[in-house]
């Protein structure tokens, strides 16, 4: 969108087509974006005026909140959207990213994410809703597409949501494999689906967040085995051992290459009988020096 932007008195006024909002995940980004926009359209355009504008307390605040060394605080955000002169749907979109971005925990982080995904608006997070990356938001959607490699698999939602373990809704089932078909990850033929691989790109804030939330998933899921599955089903053990710090990077290295050796045991295309889950969590129980 270009709007006119507001030039320090004394200054002739020029026009600076400023980024648009919605095709942001991370709102300092922003931020940096629209500096440099009026800066460029108004080269004495400084951080100075730019905090006076979004009615900062001080530039060197705002040069550290867009460095990520500083976060905006309920007051300063309400401060800041008077001050860029965003509308209505602009600041509820910039206060959910704000949030998002500087959630804590995963819990937080998939709270403002949810509400981004519903709120108004066609913001990049709403297209990035069919990419590769969300299967990684609902654990069963890679088991279902691995699913497509069981011996007499059927593409049945109710089948499959029967075999899943445990149980997942067949309305749910409905909406992975229409994820799965509209992000490419899977293909429909003539005598059901067959997988594919294309590469999943995306931004890092929200790939990040998504795998985290993927594999805090399969944590929970771990504990549920513990109690539900049959002992000759599963394994669940643990080692707990010292370790010289330099000797850090090649521990997971090891654990990498294990990863790597572990997808021999993949069955050939058709011939699997079950989908196993294998977790391999690396983490300190102590601080370092």
């Amino acid at each position: 969108m270009s709007l006119k932007s507001e030039t320090p008195v004394g200054v002739r006024k020029s026009v600076a087509t400023l980024p648009d909002l919605l095709r942001y995940t991370n709102y300092r980004q922003y931020l940096k974006d629209y500096y440099l926009a009026q800066k460029q359209a108004n080269p004495k355009f400084s951080i100075r005026y730019f905090a006076k504008k979004a009615n900062f307390p001080s530039h060197g605040l705002l040069n550290y909140l867009m460095e990520g060394k500083r976060n905006l605080s309920k007051r300063t955000l309400v401060k800041l959207v008077s001050g860029l002169g965003m509308n209505k749907e602009q600041a509820l979109y910039f206060e959910n990213l704000v949030f998002f971005n500087q959630a804590q925990t995963l819990d937080e982080k998939n709270f403002y994410y949810e509400k981004i995904l519903h709120g108004p608006g066609k913001s990049k997070f709403k297209k990035m809703e069919t990419s590769q990356l969300q299967i990684f938001r609902r654990w069963y959607s890679i088991a279902i597409r691995e699913m497509l490699n069981l011996d007499g698999f059927r593409s049945n939602h109710a089948w499959i949501s029967e075999r899943l373990l445990p149980p997942v809704d067949p309305g749910e089932v409905e909406e992975s494999i229409n994820l799965l078909l509209t992000s490419g990850l899977i293909k429909k033929t003539a005598n059901g689906f067959r997988a594919s691989d294309p590469d999943i790109t995306t931004d890092d804030e929200v790939k990040s967040f998504l795998v985290k939330s993927y594999h805090a998933q399969m944590m929970k899921m771990a504990a549920w085995a513990q109690d539900e599955v049959p002992v000759n089903e599963r394994d669940i053990s643990s080692v707990c051992f010292s370790i010289r710090e330099s000797e850090l990077p090649n521990l997971k290295k090891q654990l990498q290459l294990m990863r790597k050796e572990l997808r021999s045991f993949a069955a050939e295309d058709g011939k699997g009988e079950r989908i196993v889950q294998v977790n391999m969590q690396l983490f300190p129980l102590t601080k370092g020096k």
